[in-house]
């Protein structure tokens, strides 16, 4: 068995997660995710894989200010060594300036009148490419407009390896569930379901291609992956465990009262499917014949379609179509403004 390809001596991992916010009128706060909040399970599997308390900082809530995040990021990369991998994780809100196409996380102490206060996905570029002594960086973002590390990424020319996995297309926003950082979190346990190509062990490609099936199927939103400079996709980040329970994890629809609902198999017994229900996370034991593979409706590249955003229809043209998704470029507007949208925002032209 293949071991993995990360040491945790040479490892270190930057997690900032906030679920509330100090200016909740402009940035309202999660709290039905709080209960089993997956960003403190991400930050616990790496504690307890053996990562040196020094080489951890997770910042959550009221902790992660600008002026703390921004600290304790430089001060942790300067410490780093020639071969480190930098882990960078964030979960919360947020934002895009459609004007200047910079994007931002927001910390806990973001006001709302303007962004000079916000931190920018520009400066934790450059904290990287001031501090970081080590060989390669993981980016990984749960947020609105995450896919701006993307972008931003594709301007710089910089010697240092990258790989990104975002939640969201870099003009999209982002669901308030776990859905996309569930996904990572099961890969590093080494949850079967994640192993694609069914080969014993999880690589980064599998962590990113899983979440991004995940994130389609579930939230009907883009997750998007990125590597420069020949950052291994192969990287094995875990073993496939023998004391995770297996299951079938196949993506269906379920015949139920005449209506199809998403659903995934969890065993089939002779002609029973165990099913869990994707919408209320209930189960139920079905027979075959109510099942079928999801196969989402699609347009074709080049249709010209009406899309939705807030809550108006405009004429719009596919541009790519994937998995129930569609990347859609608006008459009227400029690329800026391209973006996925799932089943409910999309409608043939009238």
């Amino acid at each position: 068995m293949r071991k993995r390809d990360w040491k945790t001596q040479k490892t270190w991992l930057f997690s900032v997660g906030i679920l509330e916010w100090e200016n909740s009128d402009v940035w309202p706060g999660f709290p039905e995710a709080v209960e089993g909040r997956f960003d403190e399970k991400l930050v616990d599997f790496f504690r307890a894989a053996g990562l040196p308390e020094k080489q951890i900082i997770y910042l959550q809530d009221s902790e992660a200010t600008i002026e703390a995040i921004q600290g304790s990021l430089t001060e942790v990369l300067a410490n780093t060594e020639e071969s480190d991998l930098f882990i960078l994780y964030f979960a919360g809100h947020g934002d895009w300036d459609s004007d200047t196409g910079e994007h931002y996380f927001i910390n806990y102490d973001a006001h709302g009148s303007d962004r000079d206060n916000y931190w920018s996905i520009s400066s934790i570029f450059d904290s990287i490419e001031n501090n970081f002594n080590g060989s390669k960086v993981l980016l990984l973002a749960d947020c609105c407009y995450s896919g701006g590390l993307i972008d931003e990424l594709k301007r710089r020319d910089s010697g240092i390896s990258y790989a990104c996995i975002s939640s969201a297309y870099t003009h999209n926003t982002s669901t308030g569930g776990w859905t996309f950082t569930e996904s990572l979190y099961k890969g590093l346990l080494g949850d079967p379901v994640v192993d694609l190509d069914k080969d014993g062990v999880i690589t980064l490609y599998d962590l990113a291609r899983y979440a991004e099936l995940e994130m389609a199927f579930i939230e009907e939103q883009k997750s998007m992956f990125f590597t420069t400079n020949d950052f291994d996709k192969q990287m094995v980040f875990a073993s496939v465990s023998d004391e995770i329970e297996s299951i079938e994890g196949k993506r269906v629809e379920v015949e139920y009262s005449g209506d199809w609902y998403k659903a995934k198999t969890l065993e089939t017994n002779g002609s029973e499917v165990r099913v869990l229900y994707i919408d209320d996370q209930s189960e139920e034991s079905v027979e075959s014949q109510r099942i079928r593979p999801y196969a989402p409706d699609m347009f074709a590249v080049g249709d010209r379609v009406e899309a939705q955003s807030d809550e108006e229809w405009y004429p719009a043209k596919v541009k790519k179509a994937w998995y129930g998704l569609h990347l859609v470029s608006y008459d009227d507007y400029p690329d800026i403004w391209d973006e996925w949208v799932g089943s409910d925002y999309i409608r043939p032209r009238q």
